[in-house]
């Protein structure tokens, strides 16, 4: 079973991976200034939020501050240069604050919250876009206990499976099941979309809620006031187990999970699961260090450079 886990951590052949785009030359006058910026001499920043202590740029960093990063930054801020330097600045400290690079030290703290399979990373769009599942009734952490961490370190390991310019996620919210446990409180719902929308903008490429309960309608509408529009328009509400969604091309009936609506019946094994996960994005991210490494150490490179297709099959064949 382990090998079926991580062979589903690879894009299947026929996925149809989006285009090289350049930027415009708006948008080329305003990435350069950005480069300039992050890449002076001398630049430096707190190495946690509120910290007086400040360091450089690390490699990873620069990976992060990618041409890619520039412009869905841009987008967020429609464009405002200023606002998306300021925005970036944010986005780094958080990221050194919570330690988003240690992939080891963030698997062994939200590992406990896994054992369910309450969030998991598995499968692909038809356009190459990593799979993202909530199972919120499988959430068997006391209320109390409960972080937003946990998400985010599952959609960064979505971002280590990303390759040949993907940038975006496919989320799956489902609520079908008996509910284990209380609901997420409303404040740590509000931390998630204040990180989400301030840290990984442009980052959701569809978001599908399934077998919504009339209770989570309504938090939903609570917290709908506090989503960009940007991001409304990307959201679908499923009813009909993901048929129009599978008709319309966005997703693959094939690599869907069963209780979401597709044929992939994989019942959660969490030690296999999490071996395999953890195992492939450590194994591509030092891959992608390596090819990073081998160009010039700066800001503002494409991720294509160094997240590659070939990259991924050649880390799926020694997992397996």
């Amino acid at each position: 079973m382990a090998g079926t886990w991580a062979s589903l951590l690879i894009p299947p052949v026929g996925c149809m991976f989006p285009p090289a785009v350049e930027p415009t030359t708006d948008q080329q006058a305003k990435i350069k200034l950005i480069e300039e910026t992050f890449g002076a001499d001398g630049f430096v920043l707190p190495v946690s939020e509120g910290g007086s202590e400040k360091v450089a740029l690390s490699e990873r960093e620069m990976m992060f501050l990618s041409k890619e990063t520039f412009i869905r930054f841009l987008a967020a801020t429609k464009g405002d240069t200023a606002e998306t330097i300021k925005r970036l600045e944010a986005a780094l400290i958080w990221r050194r604050s919570v330690s988003i690079e240690d992939v080891e030290a963030m698997a062994a703290d939200c590992e406990p919250e896994s054992r369910t399979g309450k969030n998991l990373v598995l499968g692909y769009s038809p356009h190459g876009q990593p799979v993202v599942y909530f199972f919120p009734n499988r959430n068997t952490t006391p209320v109390e206990q409960r972080r937003a961490i946990h998400a985010i370190f599952m959609l960064e390991r979505a971002r280590d499976l990303m390759v040949d310019g993907v940038t975006n996620v496919v989320a799956i919210f489902n609520f079908s099941g008996q509910r284990q446990s209380q609901p997420t409180s409303i404040s740590v719902a509000r931390t998630v979309i204040h990180i989400l929308s301030a840290h990984y903008p442009e980052n959701l490429s569809l978001g599908i809620f399934q077998a919504l309960p009339w209770l989570v309608r309504s938090f939903i509408n609570l917290m709908w006031p506090l989503v960009d529009s940007a991001t409304k328009k990307k959201v679908r509400f499923d009813n009909n187990q993901a048929r129009d969604i599978v008709v319309a091309g966005e997703l693959d009936q094939a690599l869907l999970l069963k209780e979401c609506g597709g044929d992939l019946d994989m019942p959660y094994e969490h030690e296999e699961y999490w071996k395999a996960l953890v195992e492939t994005c450590l194994e591509r991210r030092k891959i992608q260090d390596e090819l990073f490494k081998a160009g010039e150490k700066k800001v503002g490179r494409s991720e294509r450079e160094w997240k590659k297709r070939d990259t991924s099959e050649k880390i799926n064949s020694r997992i397996v």
